[in-house]
């Protein structure tokens, strides 16, 4: 590869990486005004590779979006054991996306045997992460997704739609498809980078981690999951924060899912996935607080302001069913509800050309899944973690038992 095909790096970095050759590991931090972060994770990124890999050659590149906080002056300034580190502004559309394709340019242009992808605001990451990740990378496995001990209120988006849903679409039980803190192997940089999803807004900003995850299985590489303890992060409310990654990440998932309805249609059962462990400590999860109003709130105003819209998208009854659910405080949304929701907004949007259009219907859908939150917060709030994990896989096998409604429904 030459510097004229890194189009997402910027242009001097590119002429560098090629003039630097190859390097066998790669860790590339994805970055957006986070100084107050980034330093600890490149310190415990460098302790790793310096630690567990002292005879390989490696790299790790910050990609970042144009941060004003002084996220540039801190990732060169940070001592890092000896590790080499550039830091770049990626070229093209803000967003995740953008910064994790010049990620994969680079890997590709300097020949790497495996990358390993952190996110730029963990709090929790350990020099172990390295190991586990680049060793499953660099030998057995395509994509190393994470595998958190997480509390019941965060991943919010996770657990209440991106898991089940790739487990009853895709048949795999991928507990964080949209982690981000991923392992890739050579063949996945390249699988990656050859997709004409790259296209897509939704690709190119949140909906990169949903991407990786659903290209990776619908090209039938091999996935296993690293356990890398708890994931502290800058955790966020879902009723007050999460409306643009909301769309991003369901309207990435929503364009794979046409994208490889060859593949899903296949698929009949889900599987689970082989996990990586590794022992080192790790602390506890944080608690996260989350206002169960504002989301009961949020679910009332979609059902009475997008009437129009969920008509066309739902069924009668099942609209029905949402609204009366809409009429008390202590409502519980059942998984087949949501389920059949979900899966009439997959094929609604499948049918859509426009992309105002989809995103009208992504944002109706988020009101839905505000409501649908909501319910998992009263039916868990006196439940330890572990409990409300075992309900969120209980959960998540109903999409699979809902599966023959979207195969019905899909493509009509």
């Amino acid at each position: 590869m030459s510097a004229s095909d890194l189009a997402s790096l910027d242009p001097e970095m590119a002429k560098r990486l090629v003039e630097a050759g190859t390097t066998d590991l790669l860790v590339g931090i994805p970055s957006y005004n986070c100084a107050h972060t980034i330093g600890y994770v490149l310190h415990q990124v460098a302790r790793g590779l310096a630690k567990y890999f002292p005879d390989r050659r490696s790299l790790i590149l910050v990609s970042d979006g144009g941060s004003q906080d002084g996220t540039r002056e801190v990732v060169e300034a940070v001592r890092l054991d000896g590790v080499s580190r550039f830091f770049t502004r990626y070229v093209g559309l803000s967003g995740k996306g953008s910064a994790t394709r010049a990620i994969l340019e680079a890997a590709s242009s300097l020949d790497v045997e495996a990358v390993a992808m952190f996110d730029s605001d963990l709090r929790s990451i350990a020099p172990e992460w390295c190991k586990i990740v680049l060793e499953a990378a660099s030998r057995d496995a395509d994509l190393v997704t994470p595998h958190y001990v997480r509390h019941k209120f965060d991943g919010t988006i996770t657990n209440n739609l991106c898991y089940p849903f790739t487990r009853g679409v895709y048949g795999l039980r991928v507990r964080q498809p949209i982690g981000g803190d991923f392992g890739f192997s050579k063949s996945l940089v390249t699988k990656l980078l050859e997709s004409s999803l790259w296209n897509s807004t939704y690709v190119r900003r949140f909906g990169i981690d949903i991407f990786i995850t659903h290209t990776a299985i619908a090209s039938g590489l091999k996935i296993m999951e690293a356990l890398l303890g708890s994931k502290v992060h800058e955790a966020k409310d879902p009723g007050a924060e999460l409306t643009a990654m909301f769309t991003q990440v369901v309207g990435s998932m929503f364009t794979c899912a046409k994208e490889y309805e060859k593949y899903w249609r296949q698929v009949l059962r889900s599987k689970p996935v082989p996990l990586l462990e590794y022992p080192f400590s790790h602390p506890g999860p944080e608690p996260v607080k989350v206002d169960s109003l504002r989301l009961y709130s949020g679910f009332r105003e979609t059902l009475s302001d997008r009437r129009a819209l969920l008509g066309k998208v739902l069924e009668e009854d099942l609209l029905r069913t949402l609204t009366e659910l809409s009429s008390s405080q202590k409502m519980q949304m059942s998984p087949e509800v949501w389920a059949k929701t979900v899966y009439s907004f997959t094929c609604a949007f499948a049918r859509q050309t426009e992309e105002e259009n989809r995103n009208e219907l992504l944002i109706s859908l988020r009101g839905l899944w505000l409501g649908k939150t909501y319910s998992f917060l009263l039916q868990t709030k006196d439940m330890t973690d572990e409990e409300a994990n075992r309900l969120i896989e209980q959960e998540a096998s109903v999409f699979e038992e809902q599966k023959p409604f979207l195969l019905s429904h899909y493509g009509e």
